[in-house]
């Protein structure tokens, strides 16, 4: 049998360890994961029987004992996460086996991709600040507003909230002056450049969506697209009258405000059950959550939506299998467009467990998903509306639609990885 090594340094994503065990055990692979201790992790673990390796020691594993390492959320410095050690391109160099890295958001890759980054110093403080390709730019750990850059002959220039802030350098780049005592030291260029990485064909790039695949292609013309699921056997859905959204509320990268606005079109024995609505067990404290609460009882439907709070992943995924419709709660303008490229993580929950959703027509579309149940823009109650007019039989060939669907991916799922251990295994 074969070993692989999944490196995962994010705090999160432990939803897709299950879909890439099971995908790598299909070729022969017994799977080990380094991953930080959080509960989301070491609860996903133990459902799997999988041996964990502490991330935090991750220079004490012997990598020689691995055929291939997965690095399940591939990053550069770019993303200004404090992640230690900094899941990139450098790192997998450095471990020196054949790897396959995945990109979870190709924009980050593309336009958005740090074009120089400096350690900056300022009254408040100090952190790491990125200019990225599209003229934004951004402080690690602040809040993102629209902040814009650019060159005036040696002069670099910020604008941010209205304020234009120059610096100069004196030293030929290597460090700039800024108003109130503000300094920007260089730093080494971000490491992005996936064609070089690949060109050895030892190392391969996956995204989770074919139009992710594609937008890279300028940049790596050798990147592949796999949407990595778990297959559950479909168990009965519940009656009638219940809508889930699964997963993590979050006003940036959902688009809540349609949820709210459309729990007013809820007939009397309709809900929507938020299942998990966070990564973090301390589900009261969450500050999304707290906010969508107010916001459903200032439109006075708070009886509208029931949560169930933090679940372990094993129970998570068992109070999905009787859902009878997911909410994914993206759209072409939420999370400044990334889901034109980006993959919806209700997308896999739909096909592995074989369950419907009512999703907007541009995501629908884009993903193959056209039989789904669709509504325009954000007119989500236009979706519920058409949801509630199914009646069992036309919803059983929904969900015959979306199994068939799930298998088609499974199949190209397959035959992709085929195709990349041949590649990067002698």
């Amino acid at each position: 049998m074969q070993s692989c090594l999944l490196l995962e340094c994010c705090p999160y994503h432990w939803e897709v360890f299950p879909a890439w065990v099971s995908l790598l055990g299909e070729f022969g692979y017994r799977v080990d994961i380094a991953c930080p201790d959080t509960p989301g992790h070491l609860e996903t673990l133990a459902l799997l029987g999988v041996r964990r390796l502490p991330v935090e020691r991750l220079w004490e594993v012997p990598f020689d004992r691995y055929d291939l390492v997965l690095v399940g959320t591939l990053m550069h410095e770019g993303y200004n996460e404090p992640y230690v050690p900094v899941p990139g391109l450098d790192l997998i160099e450095k471990l020196g086996r054949p790897s396959i890295g995945v990109i979870h958001e190709p924009a980050l890759w593309g336009e958005r991709r740090p074009e120089v980054s400096f350690d900056g110093h300022h009254a408040g403080g100090s952190g790491l600040l990125n200019l990225f390709s599209d003229q934004s730019f951004y402080w690690e750990g602040r809040l993102r507003r629209e902040r814009r850059w650019a060159w005036e002959g040696d002069r670099l220039v910020l604008w941010e909230e209205q304020r234009r802030l120059g610096f100069v350098s004196v030293d030929g780049g290597a460090t700039y002056r800024g108003p109130n005592g503000m300094a920007l030291h260089r730093r080494p260029g971000p490491n992005h450049d996936l064609e070089r990485h690949t060109r050895s064909g030892r190392h391969a790039i996956v995204t989770l969506s074919r139009q992710g695949a594609e937008s890279l292609g300028a940049r790596c013309s050798d990147a592949f697209w796999i949407v990595p699921f778990e297959c559950h056997d479909a168990l009965p859905s519940s009656p009638t009258g219940e809508f889930v959204f699964a997963g993590s509320i979050n006003y940036q990268t959902k688009a809540i405000s349609s949820l709210v606005s459309a729990c007013a079109s809820l007939t009397a024995d309709e809900s929507v059950v938020v299942v998990g609505g966070t990564r973090n067990s301390k589900f009261a404290e969450n500050a999304n959550i707290s906010r969508l609460i107010r916001d459903l009882a200032a439109r006075g439907v708070a009886d509208k939506v029931q949560f169930t709070g933090y679940l372990p992943y094993g129970k998570y995924v068992e109070r999905l299998r009787r859902s009878r419709f997911f909410l994914p709660l993206v759209d072409d303008r939420i999370a400044d467009g990334d889901y034109q490229t980006r993959m919806p993580a209700a997308i896999p929950l739909s096909l592995g467990l074989g369950v419907p959703m009512v999703v907007n027509e541009a995501i629908a579309h884009r993903f193959d998903l056209d039989f789904m149940v669709c509504y325009p823009g954000e007119d989500l109650a236009s979706g519920l509306a058409a949801a509630r007019s199914i009646n069992e039989e036309d919803y059983d060939r929904l969900r015959r639609r979306t199994l068939d669907a799930a298998r088609r991916q499974r199949d190209h799922n397959r035959e992709t990885l085929a195709g990349i251990l041949r590649r990067v295994l002698p």
